[in-house]
This record gives structure tokens, C-alpha cells and sequence, in this order.
């Protein structure tokens, strides 16, 4: 099981820090919202990237989205994330982009940054379609997989091989901001990518 920041920080003093009691406000039952995200009780550097300075209290609310084995490796992959989505944002800005927010399949809408992100990934980073032949191989490769016909799995698999490739495309993309990137706080490792 992953370690979250609040179970490392609790496991650190065998107690729940006052910070986190703070933090955590009474979960929107009352008319007071939560104090603020403070600092992290370690002693961890300030991250910027281009000289523009992520806010702590940013890396604070983002590590609720990442795991790690301790609290270092979850600060560090939140302000990674803050990172790169700064450069995207940057990119964004730099190619003129308006937001053109579209709605999931849910109805739920993305907000304008969202909508930035994906609209730079769409010009700067769009992956290569998935032709019948690819569809047909990964069908055929694996006929227990797929209780149907090929011409049934075949949007199937082509939506999920474009999906694998959206990722891959945005990681590579990602890796390739934060190489050319002025980044202090946070090791990066350049010559790998992210």
C-alpha cells in the first residue's frame, strides 16, 4: 500500500500534527472553510521553474492526488505536476490559445486550464492513429480476449490503443518542456526525461 503525506506525517510523531487538524476544516458541514495549506513540517526547498515560483500552499492541496513511499516522494511527483502544468499554461499563452472548454461524456465540463492543456497536447503533441492493421494484430494476438467479431472489437481496441498513445505522447511532451525547462527545488532527471 502507497503512503500518503498525511499517514507519513502522522507516522513521523505517532500523532496527527495540529497542520493537518488545521488543514483539513470540518469537510464543508460548517460555515467556516478550512485554514489555508501551510508549509510542509519538513525542511523542503522552494520550487520554481523560469523563475516563477510554485506556491507551497499549491504543492499542498496537489499532493492529494499522488502517492509515494514517503513524504519527499509525494511533495516532489505534486510539484512535478505544478510544473508541468505551468509550462503547458506558458505554451499555451505563447501559441495564442483561447479556451475552447468541451463536456465529458458525464457532463461535466473542463475548466479553462483544461482546456488549454488539452488544446496544446492536441497541436504540439497529437499521437498517431491506430490503423485497422494494428487493430487487427492486437485482435488476433489475443482471440480469448475478445468474445466478438473483429469488426465489433475493432472500435474497441482502436480506442483504447489511441488512448495509450494520447499518454505516451503527453508524457514525451512533458519530458521534452521540463528537459528545456530552468527548474530549482526539484531534481529532475534531464537525460531520462521526467
Amino acid at each position: 500500500m502507497a503512503t500518503t503525506i498525511i499517514d507519513t506525517l502522522a507516522a513521523r510523531k505517532g500523532e496527527r500534527p495540529p497542520i493537518l487538524e488545521q488543514a483539513s476544516g470540518c469537510g464543508g458541514s460548517c460555515s467556516t472553510p478550512p485554514a489555508a495549506p501551510a508549509r510542509l513540517a519538513f525542511d523542503a526547498p522552494p520550487v520554481s521553474v523560469d523563475g516563477a515560483r510554485i506556491e507551497e500552499a499549491d504543492i499542498a492541496r496537489e499532493v492529494q492526488h499522488h502517492e509515494g513511499a514517503s513524504v519527499e516522494e509525494v511533495r516532489a511527483a505534486a510539484a512535478r505536476a505544478l510544473i508541468i502544468r505551468h509550462l503547458l499554461l506558458r505554451r499555451a499563452h505563447e501559441l495564442a490559445l483561447t479556451p475552447a472548454p468541451e463536456q465529458d461524456a458525464l457532463g461535466r465540463w473542463e475548466s479553462d486550464e483544461e482546456a488549454l492543456v488539452r488544446q496544446v497536447l492536441e497541436v504540439e503533441a497529437p499521437p498517431a492513429q491506430p490503423t485497422a492493421e494494428e487493430c487487427r494484430r492486437v485482435y488476433d494476438a489475443r482471440p480469448a480476449t475478445f468474445a466478438m467479431e473483429f469488426a465489433v472489437a475493432e472500435p474497441i481496441i482502436r480506442d483504447r490503443m489511441t488512448a495509450r498513445a494520447w499518454m505516451a505522447a503527453s508524457a514525451a511532451y512533458a519530458a521534452k518542456l521540463m528537459r528545456t525547462a530552468s527548474i530549482e527545488g526539484l531534481e529532475v532527471r534531464k537525460e531520462t526525461g521526467l
